[in-house]
């Protein structure tokens, strides 16, 4: 069975219907995504860098980049990261960390130190601890993402 004309424009009409809401479905709801899918991406891969190379830091103990010696030089190390940072304690001890680092190196390096030993050792077993603690932190961070 032929079809005819009308039937043929009623037909190219649907498709033609079809094919405009696709496009506006596309533009509306698929665009939007994935530029949302884009900046996740980017997001990740920026705490990744980031993160990564704190992670050295925080297990040389402040040695790998000198950030030991001067707190400012920590915070400045850390800014980066506490701009990409999804949890606001998490940045705060890390910024905690750069300041007990500095302290504890500096108590040490004192020729004569004005606290035992036995209270230079525990401090530098806390700040071990903590150091360590951050990293997982800073893992359980970029596995939200």
């Amino acid at each position: 069975m032929p079809i005819t004309f009308t039937e043929f424009i009623k037909f190219a009409a649907a498709v033609g219907l079809g094919g405009l809401l696709v496009k506006i479905l596309d533009i509306i709801w698929l665009q939007k995504n994935l530029e949302n899918s884009e900046q996740k991406k980017w997001l990740r891969e920026q705490r990744l860098r980031v993160y990564s190379e704190l992670s050295k830091e925080l297990m040389a103990l402040g040695k790998h980049y000198g950030t030991r010696e001067d707190p400012f030089k920590g915070y400045s190390f850390v800014g980066e990261a506490l701009l990409l940072v999804d949890d606001e304690k998490l940045g705060k001890q890390l910024e905690q960390f750069f300041t007990q680092l500095s302290n504890l190196y500096k108590k040490c390096s004192m020729e004569k130190p004005d606290v035992p030993e036995k209270e230079l050792d525990e401090a530098y077993e806390i700040v071990f601890q903590n150091s360590r603690n951050l990293v997982v932190e800073l893992r359980k961070s970029l596995q939200r993402a």
